[in-house]
């Protein structure tokens, strides 16, 4: 019975280090940086699910209405946005909002260095790009970012 009781302590203990450490601990969140003509681009964190990271931040409350109101950074058509991360995603998902249109862009691509670039369209005006990281373990950031293409 005492070996018994041992075992099950030592396989809850075991089972608990390899949860913390491999789903729960991923407590600093990715960086990333996004360039248009070598000027950095500011951004707001629209959601995440990053580790123990499971409550928002109130600093990083940023949603697609609340960027609408912000200042576009004005663009180029055809000028290419770059992203940088930290660490790198098993996948990025780009959707371009333009009024009341969403598109997918699925051009983007990964260079050698480990950024990610798409280039803006012709059409004109303010668009909203809402960028999706994805790394293991369905840990995610979603990053909005706005620009003017004039």
């Amino acid at each position: 019975m005492f070996k018994k009781g041992i075992l099950y302590l030592v396989a809850i203990f075991t089972i608990s280090i390899i949860i913390n450490q491999t789903i729960l601990s991923k407590d600093e969140k990715p960086k990333v940086k996004f360039e248009l003509a070598d000027k950095t681009i500011p951004y707001k964190i629209a959601n995440y699910s990053w580790g123990k990271l499971l409550d928002k931040d109130k600093s990083t409350n940023g949603t697609y209405k609340n960027i609408k109101e912000e200042v576009a950074i004005p663009a180029l058509e055809g000028e290419l946005l770059k992203i940088y991360f930290s660490e790198q995603p098993e996948n990025v998902e780009i959707l371009e909002h333009s009024g009341t249109k969403k598109t997918y862009i699925y051009d983007h691509n990964l260079d050698n260095y480990g950024s990610y670039s798409f280039q803006l369209g012709s059409k004109k005006g303010e668009k909203i790009y809402e960028v999706k990281g994805i790394w293991k373990g369905n840990n995610y950031f979603t990053y909005l970012i706005k620009v003017k293409v004039i």
